[in-house]
């Protein structure tokens, strides 16, 4: 058994997967296993994962129903201790990443370090100390996760939803079943901004909610809601603040408190 599996995900991603593959094969830390699951590319994406089969201890490109789909039959492949997901877009942030998480302990069931965005280069920090709060105003990168393997083999992705089956994972077992989590402070993964959870802001917000009822009880999601609509409170207070001090800053916020409110009143 390795130390980790790390499997990538892609379809139709040319122009994208060398840059993934090689963030991976290149690492310092050698006790990983490379897992690919590719769609069934036509574009080129399949000849170059073939240039990298030496590394591979599994791939394949067929269809699929799905990321989540393909994610689930990435791991029931995987024999590492720890999974971590870098799909085609995504790459680990430097040679030392595998080395130094390795270096960290791993203790706990999940364990998390830094997201850099790849649009401008910075850290998306959690700025949110209790992990709950975190998940209802945020979410745990994937991309920057080592999960136990057992826990997603106990939780697959619930494939029926397009965007938050990670965010359901997330809740069944490090709220429900309130499996260890621990973040170091390490820079993991580069993430590409342009990912289907970032450019669907509406069907996230609408799969959540249905994920809320699946997992809770009426009251629960109530306070829910009551959290959601605090934390929106929060945002417009903040915007009066920047329209006292930064005009151009406030007109931002504005812009995005007004796509909130169309997604809030869609969930009431």
């Amino acid at each position: 058994m390795h130390t980790f599996s790390v499997i990538t995900v892609c379809y139709n991603e040319v122009g994208n997967i060398k840059k993934t593959l090689d963030s991976i094969v290149y690492q310092t830390f050698t006790d990983y296993e490379l897992i690919v699951v590719d769609g069934g590319s036509t574009d080129g994406t399949k000849e170059i994962i073939e240039q990298y089969a030496q590394y591979l201890a599994w791939w394949c490109s067929e269809p699929d129903k799905g990321i989540y789909n393909a994610m689930n039959k990435g791991v029931t492949h995987a024999t590492g201790e720890y999974v971590i997901f870098i799909n085609a877009g995504d790459f680990l942030f430097d040679k030392k990443v595998l080395e130094n998480v390795y270096k960290s302990g791993m203790k706990t069931d999940v364990i998390e370090g830094h997201t850099i965005r790849t649009d401008k280069m910075i850290r998306l920090k959690p700025i949110y100390e209790d992990l709950f709060e975190r998940l209802f105003a945020d979410n745990i990168s994937h991309q920057s996760s080592f999960t136990r393997r057992e826990l997603l083999l106990k939780h697959p992705f619930d494939e029926k939803y397009k965007i938050v089956a990670d965010w359901k994972f997330w809740l069944e077992t490090l709220i429900i079943e309130n499996k260890t989590y621990s973040f170091i402070d390490l820079n993991v993964s580069c993430f590409d901004m342009n990912g289907i959870s970032f450019t669907q802001i509406e069907l996230r917000e609408n799969e959540r909610e249905q994920v809320c009822q699946e997992l809770f009880p009426p009251h629960m999601t109530k306070l829910i809601h009551s959290y959601n609509r605090a934390y929106h409170l929060a945002l417009v207070k903040y915007a009066v603040y920047l329209n006292e001090h930064s005009h151009k800053g406030y007109e931002i916020v504005r812009k995005i408190a007004k796509r909130m409110v169309k997604i809030v009143k869609h969930l009431e």
